[in-house]
């Protein structure tokens, strides 16, 4: 039977486990099976003699225990099919970083430990495709594994019977293999872009997570020297959920937005604990601070990534996979750029498997992004990217040539106004608000009721002036035993007038248990607040 504490979903396993090293015996066992069915099922798809699997971890406590279960599982699944394992543990490494290293070295899978976002007392896992996977799995190696082979894995892992092992391990990383990892990404990341600046001044916070021996090294090999603040690995200097407002009201970057304007810098660059996202802050033209909301972040990121293409003269049509909760702002953008819009629902793999299938069409899928966390897919990636989101804010900010490109898609016949500032004006007006609504103890029961009467509902309490509205979705789809609110269900409705558009969009939280999520999205506050305000109600909440 699944640990009740455990939040399983095909984005990840998290839990949390407190501040200490160690872990219960009950999470041992839990994250062994885990591990023992992982290697069961990519075996068993793509036989092998050996297995080579890649280990990594942010810096989280518990991150040793759990890399020692995890082992234990992989190597008990090796033994009874007669397999030798070949462990590559990378020790302490971002997640761009060990999903790079999947293919590099030519791996069956691999395990990254890590609660992402998630406050420090949580931990849990994450596995990944194999380089032998491309004529089984639906997304390329190194991605996160597809929803359905999640899914079958989390309903074996809780079906499964046997105790862990209890055989000795060695946790320690491969020193050697590590820096082949990290030397590699940051190559990756210098080839992606060629942004040199030289002189440019840029602020980054690795707050003592993954990118905290990796930034500040990627950023020197773009051209830059930066600024680093609260790099000591493992010691957390604020809130590793970089999003949010505390409840002072003060924003978690306000110390790195100061420490921007005291050092005159182009932005700041605030990472989550295994760097797969990375937050932006800047000071603009009449001296305020900016901190970019997550969906401004997916529209900077989409206008660098189209002019990046255009610039490079690639004579393919240019995708831009979307979530489907992501602003349209993102759209407008694409249009003015002549690029394809694909939406998919909600959820890293789903990008990442839409994007694959752009390039195997003949298309070049140059980014894929999701809205509500920030997080974008670049090409030549298979997961969100923090580093990658800084190397696009120092092109916006200082490459000339890459904003006159810009430019003349955005506002032509008007010049861009300098620095990162002058960027993020020059892209479609277009507000979209998030809000968090804890579940009620009968959700069962909304949920069902919601999915029958949603489009009337909708369609009786429509307001704000719109003309049409259309219902994208409505869907309620399990995944596998797990946690309330990790089902995916979801409902979306897309409204329109002539010159404007947005949309109303609800779901469960995949990551957070009894959260609920609702984003409203229009061409102005009061628009996209008043859509916000209908999903409400549609709750009843």
């Amino acid at each position: 039977m699944p640990d009740a504490r455990w939040l399983q979903s095909y984005s990840g396993v998290r839990a949390t486990l407190g501040g200490g090293p160690g872990v219960s015996e009950d999470d041992e066992t839990f994250a062994f099976r885990h591990a023992y069915c992982y290697a069961l099922s990519r075996l068993q798809a793509h036989p092998a003699a050996s297995a080579r699997i890649v280990l990594a971890r942010d810096p989280r406590p518990t991150g040793p225990a759990l890399s020692v279960a995890q082992i234990r599982g992989l190597t008990s699944a090796c033994r009874d099919l007669g397999v030798s394992l070949e462990l590559v543990n990378l020790g302490i490494v971002s997640t761009p970083v060990w999903q790079h290293a999947v293919r590099l070295f030519e791996a069956h899978g691999g395990v990254m430990i890590t609660a992402s976002h998630n406050p420090i007392d949580d931990n849990g896992w994450k596995y990944a495709t194999g380089v032998d996977s491309l004529g089984g799995d639906p997304a390329p190696p190194g991605a996160l594994l597809s929803a359905a082979d999640m899914g079958s894995l989390i309903r074996a892992a809780n079906a499964f019977k046997p105790a862990p092992t209890h055989t000795a391990v060695d946790p320690e990383a491969d020193e050697d293999a590590r820096e082949r990892a990290i030397a590699q990404y940051v190559a990756f990341v210098a080839d992606s872009y060629h942004a040199h600046a030289p002189g440019a001044r840029v602020v980054i916070d690795p707050n003592g997570g993954a990118a905290s021996r990796i930034a500040a090294r990627a950023f020197r090999a773009l051209g830059v020297e930066p600024i680093v603040v609260n790099n000591e690995e493992g010691v957390v200097a604020h809130e590793i959920d970089v999003e949010q407002v505390r409840p002072s009201g003060v924003h978690v970057l306000h110390d790195l937005a100061e420490r921007v304007r005291a050092e005159e810098a182009l932005f700041g660059l605030a990472y989550d604990f295994d760097a797969d996202r990375g937050n932006l802050t800047y000071v603009d033209a009449s001296g305020a601070v900016q901190i970019p909301s997550p969906q401004a972040a997916a529209a900077i990121n989409t206008a660098i990534a189209l002019a990046v293409h255009r610039r490079k003269g690639d004579a393919r049509q240019a995708v831009v996979v979307a979530s489907d909760a992501t602003s349209c702002r993102v759209g407008r953008i694409a249009a003015a750029f002549g690029a394809q819009v694909v939406e998919v629902e909600t959820g890293e793999i789903n990008v990442v498997t839409a994007m694959r299938d752009a390039e195997r069409r003949g298309l070049r899928a140059v980014v894929g992004v999701e809205g509500p966390n920030g997080g974008t897919i670049f090409a030549g990636t298979t997961c969100r990217d923090g580093t990658l989101v800084g190397a696009g804010a120092l092109l916006a900010s200082a490459d000339a040539e890459l904003r006159a490109i810009i430019s003349r898609a955005l506002t032509p016949g008007r010049a861009m106004a300098p620095g990162l500032s002058g960027f993020i004006d020059a892209l479609p007006a277009q507000r979209s608000f998030m809000e968090k609504r804890l579940a009620p103890a009968d959700w069962s029961t909304t949920v069902a009721r919601l999915d029958r009467e949603f489009p009337r509902r909708f369609a009786e309490e429509l307001a704000g002036g719109w003309e049409r509205f259309e219902i994208v979705y409505s869907y309620i789809r399990d995944v596998g035993p797990v946690r309330p609110l990790a089902t995916g269900y979801g409902w979306k409705a897309r409204v329109s007038r002539p010159g404007a558009e947005g949309f109303l969009w609800i779901r469960g939280s995949k990551t957070e248990a009894g959260v609920a999520r609702l984003i409203g999205d229009g061409p102005d506050e009061a628009s996209a607040r008043a859509l916000l305000a209908l999903g409400r109600r549609l709750l009843d909440l």
